[in-house]
């Protein structure tokens, strides 16, 4: 694809999104809601991920760190993950990064924050939003330094820009500024970081789709970006500009189409960051009725400080209508994606729940909507000979059986990989063994040396990637499969 399909195809994006999202005089994106009667269900301690003491989400990924620095991310959608692949991963995949304070994800890139204060990229640089001084269509697959950057207390990242928060209480900004997104009251990227002018010193940033905020340290709130609809240029680019209205806010959030504050007092206040069409004022926050003592919170749900989790969703009358998601004890924290949440628990676990096509709710499960909150699992592991493998596709579990991306394990079973385009196959050969494996991705037949193998264990193609039935396939290679119940892995063993 050229470099002006893809932003074409960016900015498609974008604009479907203010078309479809359930609009209202607060331009507030409806939530994913889940049924007051679900059940949050954990299975043995050993499948879940844990230890888990930070928690954000991009917008088909999420990210969570643990406390010695290291970074796991699941999802994927349309960059990277930051694990050396493009595919997604349905499970947690740890990230080729180490010493880790914070990761940020946004559309198709995301950063990361080192405990030495440097920044960190991976993913999508269409629009220069990994700050290394270029632009390219090319997706970075391991994270690459932000240029410039030292003393960094905070990232965020939006669709097609980043931010970064200094010690000094300065903002930076670089990467796509078509909406006014770096502040600097231009429509030309920033390859690199650039200060926002215009603001005191700010305590904590937040970057939606198209528009910035800041929270200043004498609680005031501040907003750049967008504020009329796409293709109406007049006061389409801004600087930055003050949240109506009094109060002391002590943190900030927003989507791109709304923004949302937290104020000291435990009541969260809501407002537009543009107009649309014959919509209401922007800029004027009102409060969410009925909600108290809050301690985290997004553009849609929230968490109180006795551990329960809420939601909003507004009817055509523009009435908010707040309701408890049932299940969920001793959370601490929510983030939320496209049209995801994820929570983190008091001991360290992680629910999710929302929409799948990429696995983004780190289930590793196929299915495309989970209305449910679940547990995030950790990866199953496969060990080849006694060594553990990393793979940037986890296994998934289909019908009880394991399957495994097939290039990833393998290429290291000593095993040549093909993909036949006039047959539609997969063909796979051992030249040790002289084996020869097709898989039919039309007719889902499987053949060993011309052979047809008898066999409901068919191979699945998930995002493009083919899966399968590890047993099957490696027991045809003539390696021995077990599974190991106490360890939560796949030893495979060839020799």
């Amino acid at each position: 694809m050229s470099k002006k399909g893809l932003i074409s195809k960016v900015r498609v994006r974008m604009i479907c999104k203010t078309v479809i999202g359930t609009v209202i005089s607060l331009i507030m994106l409806s939530p994913l809601v889940v049924a007051a009667d679900s059940t949050v269900n954990f299975p043995d301690e050993k499948k879940l991920l844990s230890g888990i003491t930070g928690l954000d989400a991009g917008d088909r990924s999420a990210y969570a760190i643990t406390a010695d620095g290291t970074a796991w991310a699941w999802g994927g959608g349309y960059g990277s993950i930051g694990n050396g692949a493009t595919t997604p991963a349905y499970t947690p995949v740890k990230m080729h990064i180490d010493h880790v304070k914070q990761v940020s994800g946004g559309y198709r890139h995301n950063l990361i924050l080192k405990d030495d204060g440097t920044v960190w990229a991976v993913g999508g640089n269409e629009h220069g939003q990994l700050g290394t001084g270029t632009q390219s269509l090319t997706v970075t697959v391991d994270p690459v330094q932000v240029q410039g950057l030292t003393d960094v207390t905070s990232v965020s990242a939006g669709d097609s820009f980043s931010l970064a928060l200094r010690k000094d209480g300065t903002v930076w900004a670089w990467g796509g500024n078509e909406q006014g997104e770096l502040g600097d009251n231009s429509e030309k990227n920033g390859l690199t970081p650039m200060q926002v002018k215009g603001l005191p010193s700010i305590l904590y940033i937040a970057a939606g789709s198209n528009n910035s905020v800041a929270l200043g340290n004498g609680g005031e709130v501040w907003v750049w970006g967008s504020s009329k609809i796409r293709g109406n240029k007049k006061d389409a680019v801004l600087k930055p500009t003050l949240l109506k209205g009094g109060g002391e806010y002590r943190a900030v959030y927003t989507n791109g189409w709304g923004g949302a504050a937290l104020r000291w007092d435990g009541t969260v206040w809501l407002w537009n960051n543009y107009t649309d069409m014959n919509q209401g004022e922007t800029l004027q926050p009102v409060q969410i009725p009925g909600l108290t003592d809050v301690i985290s919170m997004t553009t849609g749900s929230a968490v109180k400080a006795d551990g329960t989790v809420w939601q909003w969703t507004v009817d055509d009358k523009n009435k908010m209508n707040v309701k408890q998601i049932s299940g969920i004890q001793n959370a601490v924290s929510i983030t939320s994606g496209n049209r995801n949440h994820y929570v983190l628990l008091k001991d360290g676990h992680v629910l999710a729940w929302g929409t799948n096509e990429f696995g983004q709710t780190g289930l590793g499960v196929r299915d495309f909507m989970i209305d449910t909150p679940q547990p995030v699992k950790k990866s199953i592991q496969v060990q080849l000979n006694n060594n553990e493998m990393e793979l940037t596709m986890p296994p998934l579990l289909l019908n009880n059986s394991t399957y495994v991306p097939l290039r990833g394990i393998f290429q290291q079973m000593g095993v040549n990989v093909r993909w036949d385009v006039p047959s539609r196959s997969v063909i796979a050969v051992k030249e040790s063994t002289s084996t020869t494996i097709i898989l039919n991705s039309v007719s889902g037949q499987t053949t060993v040396n011309g052979k047809v193998i008898a066999t409901e264990q068919k191979p699945v193609f998930i995002n493009d990637s083919v899966y399968v039935p590890l047993r099957l396939i490696s027991e045809m290679l003539g390696a021995k499969v077990e599974w190991d119940a106490e360890a939560y892995a796949v030893q495979i063993h060839t020799n």
